[in-house]
């Protein structure tokens, strides 16, 4: 009896005990798949100017060589980091053998050809970085596969094709950045079950077609950046509930004529930055714009917006607001009465109103616009009386712009005491004056009639 307890620990303490020397086996193993890996991916590095790779060799482990971490237990790589090292080259396949890669940080470099598709491997992968290279090729379907990816960003690169619908399938991404590609396509339905979704970047691509519908669904969305690419349709209503929504950019697509709902400062509270410019609209501000009183910058620019302008409030954070080429206003006395609201707005730097339908005169409150204003443009409106003198307070203007109008009067003389401006275009054609500070020029009205660059 004792002897059959003796061989049954024997037996218990042996199988543990080759058990342990498997697993260290294996452990060796994997460093050494890790090893060749790193030095595949060192084989396809074409231009190396800082000698980088010059470290990657035998006389140090390969988790001391330069861009490589590993993970203390296992001593696995864990990170690549080789970001803004000047290398040129493609990314090897073999990516696809670092199985405990989490993070793999290539940007700005000039990579090339395509993502391998190997990379769907790597299911503990949870940051892509690839950025500001010229890698082509299409996204790897597989890439659904790395289902702990958190953050893919590879944008200002030369990917073609269309993003994989398998994508949408992925449980944990934050971000997608795929901007300034030559993507086509549209967004995939699928990508309305990215229910952790923070930011979506597709901006200077070729997507078509309408915006999903489903991109209403991604409640904790704060960022969205569509903007300058073919999307046509409508703009999808349930865009403007998502009230985590702090930067919105739809501009520069051909949209079906549509308006901005009315209630769009109570449905995006949150909203900093609003891009709408060229995006078809019609119709006029919305009069709850200014419930979103955390806006820094409001490009309503290029489109048919009628109307006024609402006061805007507390905007104490805006620093550029655009509504050139529009057909606001009226031509009445009140058409400029939301410029006295700018006052509040510490930062301002940018204040673009041109080409548009304002009457009304300048008024003197200008001047108390915040120093921090550097360009003003309110030419080819239907202004009157004079260029306020109270203009002299913008210590740091650069740019004054107001011919097309029927403004009258001599120009303050005190406007020479702005040593930062650079151009001056206003409408009179009288006199003028040298001063080695700025470019003073000034067309008549009758002279004015055309379209500024500003």
């Amino acid at each position: 009896m004792q002897l059959g307890y003796f061989w049954s620990f024997f037996y218990f303490y042996a199988s543990i005990f080759f058990l342990c020397l498997g697993l260290t086996d294996c452990a060796l193993a994997g460093n050494e798949t890790d090893r060749l890996a790193l030095l595949e991916f060192k084989a396809r590095i074409t231009h190396d100017p800082l000698r980088v790779m010059s470290s990657w060799n035998d006389s140090m482990n390969f988790c001391q060589w330069q861009g490589v971490t590993c993970g203390l237990r296992h001593q696995r790589v864990t990170s690549l980091n080789l970001m803004s090292l000047q290398l040129e080259g493609s990314i090897s396949p073999h990516i696809g053998n670092l199985s405990f890669l989490r993070e793999l940080h290539l940007h700005s470099n000039s990579f090339s050809q395509e993502i391998p598709s190997e990379i769907g491997r790597l299911s503990r992968l949870q940051y892509l970085y690839l950025p500001n290279n010229s890698i082509g090729g299409a996204i790897p379907s597989n890439l659904s596969r790395c289902s702990n990816l958190i953050k893919f960003h590879v944008y200002n690169d030369q990917l073609i094709g269309e993003i994989p619908m398998e994508i949408g399938s992925l449980s944990k991404p934050k971000v997608f950045t795929v901007s300034c590609n030559n993507l086509i396509g549209t967004i995939p339905a699928s990508f309305g079950n990215l229910s952790s979704l923070e930011s979506l970047a597709a901006r200077e691509n070729y997507f078509s077609g309408s915006i999903p519908n489903a991109l209403g669904k991604l409640t904790t969305l704060r960022k969205l950046f569509l903007h300058i690419n073919t999307f046509s349709g409508t703009i999808p209503p349930s865009i403007y509930n998502l009230s985590s929504l702090t930067d919105l950019y739809l501009a520069g697509n051909p949209f079906y004529p549509g308006s901005l709902p009315s209630n769009l400062g109570i449905s995006l509270p949150n909203l900093r930055h609003l891009g709408m410019f060229q995006a078809q609209l019609i119709g006029s501000i919305p009069p709850s714009l200014p419930n979103a009183s955390n806006l820094e910058v409001i490009q309503l620019q290029l489109n048919s917006l009628i109307g006024q302008v609402p006061t805007f409030g507390n905007f104490l954070g805006l620093q550029l607001f655009s509504v050139k080429y529009n057909f606001l206003g009226n031509g009445g006395a009140t058409d400029l009465n939301f410029l006295s609201s700018l006052t509040n707005a510490t930062n301002l730097r940018v204040l673009v109103a041109g080409d548009n339908n304002f009457g009304g005169m300048l008024p003197e409150l200008i001047g108390n616009f915040s120093t921090t204003l550097e360009i003003m443009q309110f030419n080819d409106n239907h202004m009157v009386g004079n260029i306020p003198a109270g203009l002299q307070n913008l210590i740091n203007l650069i740019v004054f712009l107001a011919p097309g109008n029927h403004l009258s009067g001599n120009i303050p003389t005190v406007i020479g005491e702005l040593k930062n401006l650079q151009i001056l275009i206003g409408v009179y054609s009288s006199f003028c004056w040298e001063l080695n500070q700025f470019i003073c020029i000034f067309f008549s009205n009758k002279q004015s009639s055309g379209r500024h660059p500003l």
